[in-house]
C-alpha cells in the first residue's frame, strides 16, 4: 500500500470547523481525505427495521446512533436477529439486528449498511472507523500523528503533537489541500490542465494541453492525465459514472491510456471498472463509493 503517515486533526475551512483524516504518500503527497465528523465506514451498530420496502426488496433501519441505515435487496438475509417480529418473511418492521455499515451516506441518503452477527458485533466493541482505516488501507509501520488527544486506535501508538504556536493543520497546510481537492481545475505535472465537472447524472473530465501545446506530445499529455485522474478519484472521493475526453488518440494509444490507468488505480479503496473508449473516443469508467466526498462539508 502506498500511504505512509495518517495525520489527524481539525480546523477552521471556509467558515466551518473540520475534523479530518489526511494519508499521505511516500513523497507527502496527499492520498485520502476523510471527514470524520461524517464517515462511520466499518463501524458496527444495533439497529430496527423502520420500514420495509417491498417494491426493492429492501428496508429502511433506524440505527443506536441516531442515525438512518439502508439494506439493499442483494444484503436482505441476516443470519441472526436481536428481536425477530415475523418469521414469514425475511425482516419486518420493528425487527432488531446487528448492522456493519458499509458506505457512507451521501447527502440525505442514509448510510448503506450490511446484517451482522452478534459474534462479530461483540467482537466490534471499541472498534471504531480509524481502527477499521489503519487495518485495511495502511501498511503496519504507518506514522500515526494527531493533536487530538481522545483518540485511540487498537493495536498502534498514535504519536500525539502539541505545539501552541503552530498546528498540525499549518504545518500540512491542509487550507491549501483543500483548495485544490474543491477545485475543477488541476494542473498537471508537464504543463496542461485537466478540469473535473460534476453533473447530476455522472461527471464528465476534459483534458487540455493549455500553455503547453507542442512542447510535448498528446499521447505524453494523456498518460500524466490518466495518472492524476486515478489520484484525484481517490482524493476526493468521487464516485458514479465518469466520461473522460482525452487529448486526440489512435486505437493504439487508446489501450496504453486503459493500461497506465489501470496500474494507477491498483491502490485504490474501491471497485474501478474500465468500460473502454466509445465511438467518440471517451472513455468510460465507473467507481463505487465507499467514503463521502469532502464537499459534502459545503
Amino acid at each position: 500500500m502506498n500511504i505512509k503517515k495518517v495525520v489527524i486533526t481539525k480546523g477552521i475551512y471556509l467558515n466551518r470547523e473540520l475534523r479530518l483524516l489526511v494519508s499521505f504518500d511516500e513523497n507527502d503527497k496527499p492520498v485520502d481525505i476523510i471527514n470524520l465528523d461524517i464517515t462511520k465506514v466499518g463501524e458496527y451498530y444495533e439497529a430496527s427495521v423502520e420500514k420495509v420496502l417491498t417494491d426493492i426488496d429492501a428496508c429502511i433501519l433506524k440505527l443506536d446512533s441516531g442515525d438512518k441505515g439502508f439494506i439493499e435487496n442483494k444484503k436482505l438475509n441476516p443470519d441472526e436477529f436481536i428481536y425477530r417480529h415475523s418469521d414469514k418473511k425475511l425482516v419486518c418492521q420493528a425487527d432488531k439486528l446487528y448492522v456493519k455499515i458499509t458506505q457512507d451516506r451521501n447527502y440525505s441518503k442514509p448510510y448503506s449498511c450490511a446484517f451482522s452477527s452478534i459474534e462479530e458485533y461483540e467482537k466490534s466493541k471499541g472498534f471504531g472507523f480509524l481502527d477499521y482505516y489503519i487495518k485495511e488501507f495502511c501498511n503496519e509501520d504507518i506514522d500515526i500523528i494527531s493533536d487530538l488527544a481522545d483518540l485511540k486506535v487498537s493495536g498502534m501508538e498514535i504519536r500525539f503533537y502539541q505545539d501552541d504556536s503552530v498546528s498540525l493543520w499549518q504545518i500540512y497546510d491542509l487550507t491549501k489541500i483543500l483548495d485544490s481537492v474543491i477545485s475543477m481545475r488541476v494542473n498537471l505535472s508537464k504543463g496542461g490542465n485537466i478540469i473535473i465537472e460534476k453533473t447530476e447524472a455522472l461527471t464528465v473530465i476534459d483534458i487540455n494541453t493549455g500553455k503547453n501545446y507542442g512542447k510535448t506530445s498528446f499521447q505524453e499529455t494523456n498518460l500524466i492525465a490518466a495518472k492524476e485522474i486515478a489520484r484525484q478519484l481517490r482524493l476526493r472521493q468521487l464516485s458514479g459514472m465518469f466520461v473522460i475526453d482525452f487529448l486526440k488518440v489512435s486505437k493504439e494509444e487508446q489501450q496504453e491510456i486503459i493500461d497506465v490507468f489501470k496500474v494507477a488505480c491498483k491502490d485504490d479503496m474501491s471497485q474501478i471498472s474500465i468500460h473502454g473508449f466509445t465511438n467518440l473516443g471517451l472513455l468510460e469508467i465507473t467507481r463505487s463509493r465507499i467514503f463521502s466526498p469532502i464537499v459534502l462539508a459545503f
